[in-house]
C-alpha cells in the first residue's frame, strides 16, 4: 500500500475516500477543512455592503461564499468530529496532526480534539500583517489564523512526535527559538497564478510546518486540498503528499501547480 500512497491526488469527497482507507497508513496529516464562514447560523447580511460600490468594485473585496463551506451549527461540529475522527484513525500513532482555523471554528475544534483525549502539542498563530481591514468598524480587525497541532495518540501514551528544533531555529531571523506566533504575509499574486483559491495559505506558511514537524520521506495527509499548498510544499520539501480534494476546479489548480 505505501507505494500507492506516495505523491496522490483525488478528486472525492474527503470522507467518503478516506472510510475506504487502511488504518495507520500516513505519517502525518496537516489540512486545512471548511470553516464554515460562509453560512454559519444566525449570520446577518451586511446591508450596507450590498449597496456599497467602493468595496465591491474599487478594493475587489468579496467575502467568503462557497458551496463547500456551508453548514447548520449542527452539522458543522458532526462534519468536524467525523472526518478528524478519520484523520486519527488513518494516521499512524504518534504522527503530527496540524489542523487550520479561525475563530468561526477553531473552539469547536479545539473541544473535539480534547474530547478525545488527544496530545495537544501547541497552538500556532499566523498573524497576517497585510490582513484586509475590517470594514464593519463595529469590532477588531481580524489579522490572525489558528493552528493546532496535536499528536495522534492519548495524553497518557503520546511520545517520540517529530519536531525539528534546529532545522526550526535555522528559519528565525535571528537564530533563537521559534515562537508560536509566525508573521508571514499573506498568500502573493505570484502564489496565484495557476488560479484563484478564496482561502490558499502562503507556501512559506506550510514551508514552517512542514519542515519542522514531518521527517523527509514522510508521508503527509491532507483531505482538504483546496489549492494543493501542502502537497506543493511537501514535494518541495523531500517529503511526499497524499491529498484529496472534493471540488474539480480546485482539484485542477492543484495538479498545474504540482506540474
Amino acid at each position: 500500500m505505501k507505494k500507492k500512497i506516495k505523491n496522490v491526488l483525488i478528486n472525492e469527497d474527503c470522507l467518503s475516500h478516506l472510510k475506504k482507507l487502511p488504518d495507520n497508513i500516513f505519517d502525518h496529516c496537516i489540512t486545512d477543512p471548511p470553516y464554515n464562514i460562509s453560512n454559519y447560523e444566525n449570520k446577518k447580511e451586511i446591508g450596507w455592503y450590498k449597496s456599497n460600490e467602493t468595496w465591491k468594485k474599487n478594493k475587489k473585496f468579496f467575502k467568503i461564499n462557497e458551496e463547500w463551506d456551508v453548514f447548520n451549527d449542527d452539522e458543522y461540529f458532526e462534519f468536524c468530529k467525523d472526518f478528524i475522527k478519520e484523520v486519527c484513525r488513518v494516521t499512524k500513532d504518534n504522527g503530527n496532526i496540524i489542523i487550520f482555523g479561525t475563530y468561526h471554528n477553531i473552539y469547536k475544534l479545539g473541544f473535539i480534539i480534547d474530547s478525545l483525549k488527544l496530545r495537544i502539542i501547541n497552538s500556532i498563530i499566523w498573524y497576517k500583517r497585510n490582513a484586509f481591514p475590517n470594514i464593519t468598524q463595529r469590532m477588531l480587525c481580524e489579522s490572525t489564523e489558528q493552528m493546532i497541532w496535536f499528536v495522534n495518540n492519548n495524553k497518557k501514551k503520546a511520545k517520540n512526535w517529530v519536531f525539528n528544533y534546529k532545522e526550526m531555529k535555522m528559519l528565525t531571523e535571528n537564530k533563537k527559538q521559534m515562537r508560536n506566533m509566525w508573521d508571514i504575509p499573506m498568500t502573493s499574486v505570484k502564489e496565484k497564478r495557476y488560479g484563484k483559491h478564496p482561502s490558499q495559505k502562503p507556501l512559506e506558511l506550510l514551508d514552517r510546518l512542514i519542515i519542522g514537524c514531518t521527517k523527509k520521506k514522510d508521508i503527509i495527509l491532507d483531505p482538504f486540498c483546496g489549492s494543493g499548498t501542502t502537497a506543493v510544499s511537501a514535494k518541495k520539501n523531500g517529503r511526499f503528499f497524499y491529498a484529496v480534494e472534493k471540488n474539480k476546479e480546485y482539484f485542477k489548480l492543484s495538479k498545474k501547480r504540482l506540474r
